[in-house]
């Protein structure tokens, strides 16, 4: 438990330092047709969505323009300002796995590569927090590397990121386990590297 908090602090600070290259080389990795899926799928009425793990804002830019309300939630500072920058309006630097925010008062969560930092156990936190800020039949979408292991990932400025990869079979249990109904569970090819497994899932009535 001890080496993962490590690791993860190591990660953020790697995104702190390269937040600019990192933004950069990853500007264009914008899943619109998973982001149309999910604005189809929320629950009517004007209740604002969560990107979770929000990074430079790139997503949450692209929710917008589609008329819904956002915050943003990421652990990078780095990130961060640069989200602000962008115009990012509401923005919260916190941990994933205990959000600040209260239960069931999100629409939808679109969680875009946010867990591949986090082992299992982080990610059930972190899921089982999305479920309690949901609105009975929120919407849930996640999308982490596909594989199996861990790995770290040079950042070409002298640090570098843990990545945790997911089986598809671990993954919707993972969601599942956590109150929700998946819709789709989809393995593809990523923009930019990899393969990945993309999830969508609704929460419950109970």
């Amino acid at each position: 438990m001890q080496a993962e908090e490590e690791f993860l602090n190591r990660t953020i600070n790697s995104y702190n330092v390269t937040s600019l290259e990192y933004s950069s080389k990853f500007s264009n990795a914008i899943l619109r047709s998973h982001l149309a899926r999910f604005h189809a799928m929320l629950p009517s009425g004007d209740v604002p969505v969560l990107d979770a793990g929000c990074g430079n804002g790139r997503d949450y830019a692209e929710m917008s323009a589609m008329g819904l309300e956002v915050l943003g939630v990421d652990l990078s500072l780095g990130l961060l300002k640069l989200a602000r920058e962008a115009g990012c309006q509401k923005l919260i630097r916190s941990d994933l796995r205990e959000l600040p925010i209260w239960d069931a008062s999100i629409s939808g969560v679109w969680s875009c590569a946010s867990l591949v930092h986090m082992p299992p156990r982080g990610s059930r936190k972190a899921i089982s927090e999305f479920e309690r800020i949901l609105v009975p039949g929120g919407v849930l979408f996640l999308t982490v590397r596909h594989g199996s292991g861990t790995e770290w990932r040079d950042d070409g400025a002298g640090g570098a990121r843990w990545f945790q990869l997911y089986e598809k079979d671990q993954l919707e249990n993972l969601v599942s386990e956590a109150g929700f109904s998946i819709e789709a569970s989809i393995i593809e090819p990523g923009l930019i590297r990899g393969r990945w497994i993309s999830v969508f899932a609704t929460k419950g009535s109970r």
